[in-house]
């Protein structure tokens, strides 16, 4: 498992380097680092070889966290609930909903954008809600607001 002050430092477009650390390919560009680190990445070939460019980074507390974060797949997720990676929090702020939200507002230099997320196309059912500022989108589980309901899943944008 990578260190999450290392992950962050990453810039998208940087290569994978897929030797270094083990990488397990999901469906539709996803790849699992670690039970709690997955990244979104784009094939492209290098010289004959396949290799990855990096589009985001995720954590989440569990695969069925995140997939339920990314594929929208409710109904295998486990409900696990942890805390998540203080690099992956605004600066200041504690996990915790209300938190998050309050410190991305009181920061002015960033836009706060809270919204939820259902399954349209399919059966309309509730999947998350959001709180999302320049550098990343907090996911949480209940339909209603909890202030200190804290986030099962964060995707890192690069």
């Amino acid at each position: 498992m990578k260190e999450w002050s290392f992950l962050c430092r990453t810039k998208v477009w940087d290569v994978v380097d897929v030797q270094e650390q083990r990488v397990l390919a999901m469906e539709d560009g996803a790849y699992k680092i670690s039970d709690n680190q997955y990244f979104l990445a784009d094939v492209f070939s290098d010289e004959g070889e396949e290799k990855l460019r990096l589009l985001s980074l995720y954590w989440a507390c569990s695969e069925p966290a995140f997939r339920r974060a990314y594929y929208r797949d409710i109904e295998h997720d486990d409900m696990t609930v942890c805390q998540p990676p203080p690099e992956l929090l605004p600066a200041g702020a504690g996990a915790a909903y209300d938190q998050i939200k309050k410190t991305i507002s009181s920061l002015g230099t960033d836009k706060l954008m809270e919204y939820a997320s259902y399954r349209i196309m399919y059966d309309g059912a509730f999947v998350h809600k959001c709180l999302e500022s320049s550098s990343a989108i907090y996911y949480f589980r209940l339909q209603d607001i909890f202030d200190d309901e804290l986030p099962y899943a964060i995707l890192w944008k690069l």
